[in-house]
């Protein structure tokens, strides 16, 4: 049995899913990764609220998870304050990761 990494890309999918990470189909969670990385305009492997956004429409555009609410709702705020743990402004890999193993 193999171990996959999970990205912080993946972990972010996730996070927006109706189904467990595990379950996605490995082209949604190469789709994910891709657009964390686009999101991620400054390539700090964290997420300010604008780039978060763009993920959100990253991932809406391409059916991912619950990302189409969120847009449809305009949820962005309420969404990255979730995940946001320490109010410090940013959704880092940690935060990704702890909210995933919720």
């Amino acid at each position: 049995m193999t171990k996959t990494l999970i990205t912080p890309a993946m972990i972010a999918a996730a996070l927006l899913a109706a189904t467990p990470l595990s379950a996605a189909s490995e082209a949604d969670r190469d789709q994910a990764k891709a657009n964390f990385l686009e999101a991620d305009a400054d390539a700090d492997g964290a997420l300010t609220l604008s780039e978060f956004t763009t993920l959100i429409h990253l991932n809406a555009s391409h059916g991912l998870g619950r990302a189409a609410m969120i847009k449809r709702l305009g949820r962005y705020g309420t969404a990255f304050g979730r995940i946001d743990a320490d109010g410090d402004k940013l959704v880092t890999q940690a935060e990704l990761q702890a909210l995933a193993q919720r």
